[in-house]
């Protein structure tokens, strides 16, 4: 494999990439070094674009439940991608399950097929390669969303990770990946999907992901407000995933619990 830093992220590649519509304007800030993506459109973006913020290393990186996300300078992909919706901010709860919908289609185009472990995390190989961040607020009357995406390429050591990860160099040795590309055909495909999440909500995406649902019949421990091992199952139309636990089922929406696989 080249060395990673060959493959630098370059500006005028991800705008090539980017899809162009005349019914909006794409604003991208490329950085070397930032403290989060996600901190960086939280302060800058503009209601009335579709912002893209990218980066070759983070100091801040965080994931859900502010976990520090690991961010190594030129390995891997951190991005964030902010626009502003007419809907109610509530109605994206279920958007990171849609995100990470959006991630395995990207990387299925290069023949890598992921599943997704409910309701954030990217897996390859049952080891996972990637999560999901969504934020939302408003902002000049406007309401916006926040999506974070980190993504591991060429990582292939880190004892920072307390959990079975993994990156597409690891998986696929000499792999021949841009990152400046993938970049780029993540952000279309979220806003792709997001169009139809406007139009029908979750539910016209729910078949797709039971069909890549990493926790499927894996016997998992909920923790938080509850503390009880039980048996996942499908994902609901509203986003919630359902427990089996005592031989009932429970519907869990993602801010309830933290899932660990057993």
């Amino acid at each position: 494999m080249k060395d990673v830093k060959q493959n630098t992220l370059k500006e005028e590649k991800i705008l090539n990439f980017l899809e162009k519509n005349c019914d909006f304007e794409w604003h991208l800030s490329l950085h070397e070094e930032v403290e989060s993506t996600n901190d960086y459109l939280f302060e800058f973006a503009n209601p009335n674009e579709y912002c893209l913020c990218v980066a070759e290393s983070q100091t801040k990186g965080r994931g859900r439940n502010l976990k520090k996300w690991q961010s190594p300078k030129y390995e891997n992909i951190y991005m964030s991608l902010s626009f502003s919706t007419n809907k109610e901010l509530k109605n994206f709860s279920s958007f990171s399950l849609v995100s990470a919908l959006a991630v395995h289609n990207v990387l299925l185009g290069q023949n890598i097929f992921t599943e997704i472990k409910w309701p954030n995390d990217i897996y390859l190989n049952k080891k996972k390669i990637g999560g999901i961040l969504i934020e939302t607020f408003s902002k000049d009357g406007k309401n916006l969303i926040v999506v974070g995406i980190g993504l591991n390429v060429f990582m292939k050591n880190n004892t920072e990770i307390d959990k079975d990860w993994s990156s597409l160099e690891l998986e696929f040795e000499n792999i021949e990946i841009d990152r400046n590309e993938i970049i780029s055909k993540i952000a279309n495909e979220v806003l792709l999907l997001k169009s139809n999440f406007e139009r029908k909500g979750f539910d016209g995406f729910v078949k797709d992901f039971n069909k890549l649902n990493f926790l499927k019949d894996k016997k998992v421990f909920l923790s938080n407000s509850i503390s009880k091992e039980g048996t996942a199952l499908d994902i609901n139309s509203d986003g919630s995933l359902n427990v089996r636990i005592d031989n009932q089922t429970k519907k869990i929406s993602s801010g309830e619990v933290s899932i660990n696989i057993n």
